[in-house]
């Protein structure tokens, strides 16, 4: 199984690199491929899918590989950071039956505002959003890089678990329109 871990802000100080540093991990120990995709490495500054650029083609080729997707995101008035819709609206047909986590991090709401915008920009993007975590106050949870507290260890067992069982799922139809890219990139459709 291989999960692709989208660390969702640039800003310096995130807390949510702390908890996609963890998922990462626990990915692992679930004997999941895991591979943290950090916006600060794919920093663009337009969405034209159109003009693909090395960095946009690097990213497409992690999402096409991948078995499901967790975003670790913060808040930010309410939605999502600019650099994540970015990135997220740099392919589209690449994200079809790809079921998401979506991990949000905030102090005060937990992130329930930026929940529901990111599941619906999931569905949006053709993407199955089945499972959350909403991570309060991460400093008051996390001890180093260990998640305290039995409820969170749950609740991320619990999202590992609801992922792998839709990655299964809906494989056969990841694979029918994944093949359609890359016959396009062949050059080989309506041959």
């Amino acid at each position: 199984m291989k999960v692709k871990i989208v660390l969702g802000t640039a800003r310096e100080g995130r807390k949510s690199e702390k908890v996609a540093r963890y998922l990462v991990k626990k990915a692992q120990e679930f004997g999941w491929d895991a591979e943290l995709i950090d916006v600060r490495d794919y920093l663009l500054a337009y969405t034209h899918r159109w003009r693909i650029t090395p960095k946009m083609k690097k990213y497409r080729e992690k999402i096409l590989e991948a078995d499901a997707l967790i975003i670790v995101a913060p808040e930010y008035n309410g939605s999502y950071p600019g650099e994540l819709k970015i990135l997220l609206d740099t392919i589209y047909d690449e994200y079809e039956a790809l079921p998401v986590g979506i991990c949000t991090v905030s102090s005060v709401t937990g992130g329930v505002r930026l929940l529901m915008e990111l599941r619906t920009a999931s569905l949006n993007y053709r993407m199955l959003p089945v499972a959350q975590v909403l991570f309060y106050n991460v400093d008051d949870i996390f001890e180093g890089e260990e998640l305290k507290g039995e409820k969170y260890e749950e609740r991320v067992g619990r999202l590992f678990g609801t992922l792998e069982k839709y990655a299964k799922a809906l494989k056969p139809i990841r694979d029918e329109v994944r093949e359609k890219p890359r016959e396009k990139e062949r050059g080989t459709m309506g041959s």
